[in-house]
């Protein structure tokens, strides 16, 4: 797996990642306790990819904007869904439900 991918994954999850002072920080900021057989493989490749991920890092935030809730990495899919793209999940950054395919805050606006 690629770096990009895992902390993209991670974030999906409801991890947060900075860069500060040449170090990448995460902390976890999701509803329920994340699995450590999903995210100890991924956070591995975090680490032993360090600059790479420090760069994809600077450089997000001059991304474009995600085109769907569950591409934005304040949405957090439920859990237990067989298709968490569409599913019914949770905006960390409003404090509310929504779907995976709704159109992201900045659009919806």
């Amino acid at each position: 797996m690629r770096p990009v991918e895992a902390v993209s994954n991670l974030s999906r999850m409801g991890f947060k990642f900075e860069v500060a002072g040449g170090k990448v920080r995460y902390r976890y900021e999701g509803l329920d306790d994340p699995d450590p057989f999903q995210t100890l493989p991924l956070l591995r490749v975090v680490k032993a990819h360090k600059d790479e991920v420090m760069v994809f890092l600077a450089g997000r935030g001059c991304q474009a904007p995600s085109k769907t809730c569950y591409e934005c990495p304040d949405f957090r899919p439920g859990q237990n869904s067989p298709n968490p793209t569409q599913a019914w999940g949770y905006c960390i950054k409003f404090k509310r439900g929504r779907y995976g395919v709704a159109k992201p805050c900045h659009e919806a606006v």
